[in-house]
């Protein structure tokens, strides 16, 4: 019989049992992790396996690696071509034989650090404006309206026109970079720099000019410009120039027309900050340059909220100066610390027998990350109120909205948890060197099946099913024991979530009895 038989005997036989597995799931309806392990097994796995043995050097390869002492192929060959792909473009060189903490030095770079700025305004802008051209639901931001209820057409479809096709300009500069990498230093594309700045300039002239805010093209116009940067400057710091960007976006927003004196010093300042930086960049000096950019976006910002008489300002737009000149600087702080955390290990997990306790080890590291971060946020905030004079965010009333109605910070939870997504990711992808609990000698026969699928479908159904169960079963544990986790130590858990929620309320000065 043909492999294509052997698909057709192997698919009619999993949707049989597919379906019967479902309909008596719903019948009997059991405990979530039941359902969990079915289906990882029935949707994933099986699914996974059938494909796997229907061509040649599949099996080939299948098979070697069941026979192999240490079971980790999988895992390696989808992971090893993306993180040293990722590691060559952010981190500097090392051997995959060195220590994690020398692998950790090597990914700390300065290249990471700018990335890390560059997500940090884009992501939150990205969420923002992502919701809104998909529902034409009001974006906010706090209490704030950035983007108002609109059709489809014509502009939310403008909008998305104009992002794709500033993605593909990016995605066209990375294609290039390979081509151009070994040519001299490139030279900056001033002209088109200077009409970039000018589209840039045009909604802030009419902000400051008639004290109008049209949000499409603020939070558009922020965004675009963060993603075209890198097509028109190579080498130059775009994510040191989009924070800056963002910080003198969030001074013309919140001081208008009522804070002029201090608005013009910002700007200079910004101005300075990034035109230095792109010096420092082209001439070598990156790290200078991306010192200068922190510390001038953190100085403009405690002058501005120290200088201006905030009380004349309304608290939606001092909500919108946090989210836009401050939250990013903070946020790329701590997720080049998570990045550069999960790249080591993801590089450390590449030679070892059990990758995905390097995966936990990064989750336990990035969920200290996170409250630290957490504890930061709340400390500056609650620093530049004092500056201030006046609230400048009521973390007080933050706190009991978060309580009382969390899904209206959404928003909050998504910026923050930026810090954990690439350890998610590391995470989902380690589960894959759990196939390395099963004993070779129990993996042997399994491929001797693969190999002799061919002979016969009741051959290629018997391989099938036993590769997609050596598969599952480890996946299906872990599932079990999160649950098990969760079960015995869930109540741990939020008993330490309520201490720190105290620690916050500590920080910000905030009676614990008011909550």
């Amino acid at each position: 019989m043909s492999e294509q038989g052997h698909i057709g005997t192997n698919l009619a036989i999993w949707g049989v049992v597919t379906g019967s597995a479902v309909a008596l799931l719903v019948a009997i309806t059991p405990h979530w992790v039941v359902w969990g392990a079915v289906l990882l097994w029935l949707v994933l796995c099986w699914p996974s396996a059938i494909l796997g043995i229907s061509e040649s050097e599949s099996r080939r390869f299948l098979a070697g690696t069941l026979r192999q002492s240490s079971y980790t192929q999988i895992y390696t060959t989808l992971t090893r071509r993306n993180v040293m792909w990722v590691w060559r473009r952010y981190s500097d060189e090392s051997s995959d034989r060195d220590t994690w903490p020398t692998l950790f030095r090597a990914a700390l770079t300065w290249r990471l650090y700018d990335t890390a700025l560059l997500l940090a305004v884009a992501y939150p802008l990205l969420l923002l404006v992502g919701q809104w051209v998909v529902t034409g639901g009001e974006g906010r931001v706090g209490g704030i309206t950035v983007l108002p209820d609109a059709a489809f057409l014509p502009e939310r479809a403008v909008l998305l026109t104009m992002f794709v096709l500033c993605s593909l300009n990016y995605i066209a500069w990375i294609l290039r970079r390979g081509e151009t990498r070994s040519r001299s230093r490139q030279r900056i594309n001033w002209p088109l720099l200077a009409f970039v700045f000018t589209l840039f300039l045009i909604p802030i002239v009419i902000v400051a000019g008639q004290g109008l805010f049209t949000a499409s093209a603020g939070a558009f116009v922020g965004l675009a410009f963060a993603l075209t940067i890198p097509a028109m400057l190579t080498g130059v710091a775009a994510g040191a120039l989009a924070s800056v960007i963002a910080l003198s976006v969030a001074c013309t927003i919140s001081l208008r027309l009522t804070g002029s004196g201090v608005l013009f010093f910002g700007w200079s300042v910004a101005v300075f900050v990034a035109v230095a930086a792109v010096r420092f960049d082209h001439t070598g000096k990156a790290q200078l340059g991306r010192v200068l950019v922190s510390l001038g976006i953190l100085s403009v910002a405690i002058l501005v909220v120290s200088l201006h008489a905030w009380s004349g300002i309304d608290e939606n737009r001092r909500t919108l100066f946090l989210f836009l000149a401050v939250f990013p600087l903070i946020n790329a702080l701590f997720d080049v610390l998570s990045y550069a955390v999960t790249l080591s290990l993801l590089r450390r997990g590449l030679r070892s027998g059990w990758p995905v306790f390097w995966a936990l080890l990064d989750l336990a590291i990035a969920c200290v990350l996170f409250l630290a971060l957490c504890a930061t946020m709340v400390a500056a905030i609650h620093g530049l109120n004092l500056l201030a004079g006046v609230p400048l965010l009521d973390l007080g009333a933050l706190f009991a909205g978060m309580r009382e109605t969390p899904s209206a910070y959404v928003w909050l939870y998504l910026m923050l948890f930026s810090t954990i997504l690439p350890t998610g990711l590391h995470l989902l992808v380690s589960l894959f060197g759990l196939q390395g609990i099963w004993p070779r000698a129990w993996r042997q026969p399994v491929a001797g099946w693969i190999e002799s699928a061919p002979q016969g479908p009741a051959l290629a159904v018997r391989a099938a099913l036993a590769l997609g169960l050596v598969w599952a079963i480890p996946l299906s544990l872990v599932v079990a024991v999160l649950w098990g986790l969760w079960a015995f130590g869930g109540g741990f858990v939020l008993a330490f979530l309520e201490g720190y929620f105290r620690v916050l309320l500590w920080i910000a000065h905030i009676p614990i009895g008011a909550f």
